[in-house]
């Protein structure tokens, strides 16, 4: 056991601003913080939890890009279908619907 295990986690406030501080991501370190039971000891939260919720945080981010590049990728498909369809139909207006 460490010297330090001795000393309590900081508050959820303060792991939030510090977790906020390494992410820039407010809204999920609370909600993932505000969740956890306990923050365990000083080195327990040092060591240990602080890691994994910057990792959740960094897997959201993750996801949020992916389904960003995915929404990019249907509007790059829709305006090609688009722009065929329109020299199909022969028609300027043409649009595909939402």
């Amino acid at each position: 056991m460490d010297w330090y295990s001795n000393y309590p986690a900081p508050s959820k406030e303060e792991a939030i601003k510090e977790v906020t501080l390494s992410t820039g991501e407010e809204e999920w370190a609370t909600e993932i913080i505000t969740a956890m039971p306990s923050l365990g000891s000083y080195t327990g939260w040092y060591v240990g939890f602080k890691g994994d919720v910057i990792a959740e945080i960094n897997k959201r981010k993750e996801e949020r890009q992916k389904v960003e590049e995915k929404k990019k990728e249907i509007e790059k498909e829709k305006k090609d279908v688009e722009y065929v369809l329109r020299h199909i139909t022969g028609d300027d207006t043409f649009s595909v619907s939402d």
